[in-house]
């Protein structure tokens, strides 16, 4: 074989550019793709939006996509009539929705075997013993569901999305198993490893947000306020000796730093943590 190429050096280049233009057209196809997906995305929620009457959520989608919705009215496309009834009907519903939610939150609640806590009134609303809380703005039509451990969701409040929100939240909180002797060992064992570190001693106090701290650094589907549930079934239950200690919580005022314990073995705000001999 010819150690030179006998093609000639332009004849390679061409073909090499007519690579990059097809590479060029490529990303370009792709992103196209992409665009239509995402649009598609958009029409889907709005249907599932307005076959739900999810009055709110319509309005919000709606005017999340402004510069959708003109392109159509650019383009003349026939929907758009239809479209802009869709928003009159989201928008009027919603009003007198916003308008009825208290009564109608009420019956939702019921209906779906939760219960308000008595002390509830419009706009700030909870669940289980205070520790969900749910904030309506009226003038934005937006819910705010948040517990002990901060914000936890914010969507349009449409009555039937708050409570499966609720509803969400509840069963990832307060329904999981709860074992007491595996708790309380891992508990232990993130106390003995900060006190290690920190070169104190078997009986001294440590913070508690440095254990939640650790645990979030550690297991990565860690939730503070799951654990904040577990431990107060674990104070509630009494189930609080391991291999010759007993555990010890300690308050604080420090709001920030502490942990409200959730039911019956609320004690105030917790702020440290330690072992004493049993």
């Amino acid at each position: 074989m010819p150690d030179e190429n006998p093609f000639r050096d332009d004849a390679l280049e061409s073909v090499r550019g007519l690579i990059a233009e097809a590479e060029v057209r490529v990303e370009e196809l792709r992103a196209e793709v992409e665009r239509v997906e995402r649009t598609k995305r958009v029409w889907n929620d709005l249907l599932a939006y307005i076959e739900k009457r999810w009055f709110l959520h319509v309005q919000a989608l709606m005017d999340r996509e402004r510069d959708l919705l003109h392109q159509l009215r650019e383009h003349n496309h026939p929907v758009v009539g239809h479209l802009e009834q869709i928003y009159r009907t989201a928008r009027q519903e919603g009003m007198s929705m916003l308008k009825r939610f208290p009564s109608h939150l009420e019956v939702a609640s019921a209906n779906a075997g939760l219960n308000i806590d008595r002390e509830s009134r419009h706009p700030r609303y909870s669940f289980d013993n205070k520790f969900f809380q749910l904030e309506i703005d009226d003038r934005k039509g937006t819910a705010r569901l948040s517990d002990h451990e901060g914000r936890l969701v914010e969507l349009p409040a449409d009555i039937d999305a708050v409570i499966e929100a609720v509803q969400r939240e509840h069963a990832r909180v307060m329904e999981r198993p709860f074992d007491s002797k595996r708790f309380l060992s891992k508990l232990r064992h993130q106390y003995l490893a900060i006190i290690a570190k920190d070169g104190l001693t078997d009986g001294d106090a440590i913070p508690i947000r440095r254990i939640t701290a650790r645990l979030h650094s550690n297991e990565k589907r860690f939730r503070t306020d799951e654990f904040l549930i577990d431990l107060s079934r674990l104070v509630e239950q009494g189930a609080t000796e391991i291999d010759g200690y007993v555990l010890e919580l300690q308050q604080t005022k420090d709001t920030s730093q502490g942990m409200l314990l959730h039911g019956a073995g609320g004690r105030g705000y917790i702020g440290y943590i330690k072992f004493r001999r049993a």
